[in-house]
């Protein structure tokens, strides 16, 4: 029996290349996601820590000025006034600049995108194998746009820094356009079109 691995099936051409281009625009989207869920995290975390380390600087200071530890009680005034301020300008930043609250909101983002991408990767498989009719491919093609839809009506904005660090996680450029090699080099083996090409 002919290994039939990569053939296209002729009734779907133009549907399955359709679907191609969306899971990777899908692959691209989940993964800038999951970028900029670590980007906020990061920030989070510098922020949490800058904070910790002022209040401790601010409590020692205090303590040694009241056991008189530091000579210039001016100096020492202004020193934990000083720090006590910038304490307070950390809280108020945390408050007011939520990062660990977006970086969940992306991570939610990101789990939500790589189901669309499993059931895009299920939905070539069954278009490549002609497991399924063309009617039910475009049916499930049409809920996994809808599906896609939804999911970016919810999606907090990302940055032009997270893109890039998709960019190089997935080895790709920066444009939102796919050949053919490159979405099989996403996608598994078994399920890639050009595989002397992938392979190169």
């Amino acid at each position: 029996m002919a290994d039939e691995r990569g053939t296209v099936p002729e009734s779907e051409p133009y549907l399955l290349a359709q679907v191609r281009e969306s899971f990777g625009r899908v692959v691209y989207s989940h993964k800038t996601h999951e970028k900029q869920a670590d980007i906020c995290f990061g920030k989070h975390r510098w922020q949490q820590g800058v904070l910790i380390a002022l209040t401790a600087i601010s409590s020692g200071t205090f303590l040694a000025a009241m056991v008189g530890l530091l000579g210039n009680p001016v100096l020492t005034t202004f020193a934990t006034s000083s720090i006590a301020l910038l304490v307070s300008w950390m809280s108020l930043g945390a408050k007011t600049f939520k990062f660990e609250e977006e970086s969940n909101a992306h991570r939610d983002i990101a789990s939500r995108l790589w189901d669309v991408r499993e059931s895009y990767i299920s939905l070539i498989a069954d278009l490549m194998s002609s497991t399924v009719s063309e009617v039910e491919a475009r049916e499930r093609r049409d809920e996994l746009q809808q599906f896609t839809r939804d999911v970016y009506t919810d999606a907090p904005r990302t940055s032009t820094k997270a893109f890039k660090r998709a960019q190089d996680g997935l080895k790709n450029n920066e444009e939102m356009t796919f050949t053919s090699r490159e979405i099989d080099l996403l996608l598994p083996e078994t399920l890639r079109l050009d595989e002397g090409e992938a392979h190169s």
